[in-house]
């Protein structure tokens, strides 16, 4: 009996103990970790003011690959966006990133719901530009309250959180880098949907300088304006330009002219089908970039099929030079310029970031419309339409 006491004397005092470690530890705990990069603020505060490229740099991956995503808020980006995780591995569990907060090229702020003790997780992302550096600065704060394990749990935040809290903002610029850096953020970039079109086309290719390279097309637009003469046919836009080959020393590309249809011409198979000449927009679509991860598809917009096949306009005598086909069909990353045409590779190579950026899988050829003449506009009024295709 008198070992039971002192046993039962032990265990109240480990107890109270326990109790009274407890009530003097912290009930709130917080921990800030930074890392910077040279990117644009632009692409830093964007990819991470969403969820497409969560899964791309997010630890919870090294936890479980296997980890399944799902949005569910009305929109995938700023306030109001809303990422549910769930896993099978016990450690990880399910719940949620929110973002509750977002002040522009600033801060964001999300909400957490997880598997770990304590309430009101939260996350702030802050960002601070000095020269050409961008600092990002990750502070995680979690609340106990009277939850005593907790607050013992609390001891070790700065290796749980912590540890994540680092590795994810490793793995966030280590997403970066595989990105290419323009700073896109003078474009005022829209999302369209745009139709297929019977064009008449005429692959060129030129010195790397914009005197060879209009020299070439004013050649190119005027065999196919005469092709169009011979034929008959009316132009149904304006021309484009469709990057082939952005070389180092040459530059290929296609100009196309997109035509209507003459009422009542017969038509025939697509050149797939035919064996006549293909269609320049039936490239290949590319694959995600190495790395990029996409949510679980059920909760994202369908893909855009690849450019459909037209049928081709049966007895058009067209010169050797000088083929029909379909331009592209489907969704485009699109924006307006007014300049040099000189400017035209940078505006396709801050699309391609754009598209990284936001977490949009480029596919096909990036291409332009030329919306005044090459020939009678001067170089600095001229006006532009730049798209590049997305899945």
């Amino acid at each position: 009996m008198y070992r039971f006491l002192e046993l039962l004397i032990s265990v109240v005092i480990v107890v109270l103990l326990f109790v009274l470690v407890g009530v003097l530890l912290p009930s709130e705990r917080t921990v800030q970790h930074e890392v910077e990069t040279n990117y644009p603020i632009r692409m830093v505060f964007d990819t991470l003011n969403g969820f497409r490229r969560f899964p791309d740099w997010h630890p919870l991956r090294a936890h479980d690959p296997t980890v399944r995503y799902r949005l569910a808020g009305p929109t995938d980006r700023g306030v109001g966006a809303k990422l549910l995780f769930e896993s099978d591995n016990p450690k990880v569990g399910s719940g949620s990133y929110e973002i509750i907060d977002s002040v522009d090229l600033e801060r964001i702020e999300f909400a957490i719901e997880n598997n770990a003790r304590g309430e009101n997780k939260h996350a702030e992302v802050t960002f601070e530009q000095q020269g050409k550096t961008v600092t990002i600065r990750w502070t995680y704060n979690v609340q106990y309250g009277w939850d005593l394990i907790g607050r013992y749990a609390g001891l070790y935040v700065n290796r749980t959180a912590g540890d994540d809290i680092k590795s994810g903002l490793g793995n966030f610029v280590g997403l970066l880098a595989t990105m290419p850096r323009f700073d896109y953020s003078n474009l005022e970039v829209a999302i369209e949907t745009i139709p297929a079109q019977h064009i008449l086309y005429t692959s060129l290719s030129a010195d790397r300088n914009i005197t060879a390279v209009e020299n070439a097309m004013i050649k190119g637009i005027a065999d196919l304006k005469k092709a169009m003469a011979d034929n008959r046919l009316q132009a149904a836009g304006p021309v484009r330009l469709i990057t082939t080959n952005f070389g180092s020393d040459k530059y290929e590309f296609d100009v196309a002219i997109p035509f209507q249809v003459p009422e009542g011409a017969r038509l025939i198979e697509p050149a797939a089908t035919t064996g006549e000449a293909p269609a320049p927009a039936a490239a290949p679509q590319e694959a995600p970039a190495e790395g990029q991860a996409q949510v679980d598809a059920a909760t994202t917009p369908p893909p855009a099929p690849a450019a459909p096949s037209l049928p081709l306009v049966d007895g058009l005598r067209l010169p050797e030079n000088v083929k029909q086909g379909a331009g592209y069909g489907g969704r485009v990353l699109t924006t307006q310029y007014q300049g040099h045409p000189a400017a035209l590779p940078l505006l396709r190579d801050q699309l391609r970031a754009y598209a990284a950026t936001y977490g949009y899988p480029l596919q096909d050829r990036a291409f332009e419309e030329y919306l005044t003449d090459i020939q009678s506009t001067a170089a600095e009024d001229a006006e532009f339409k730049v798209y590049w295709p997305i899945r």
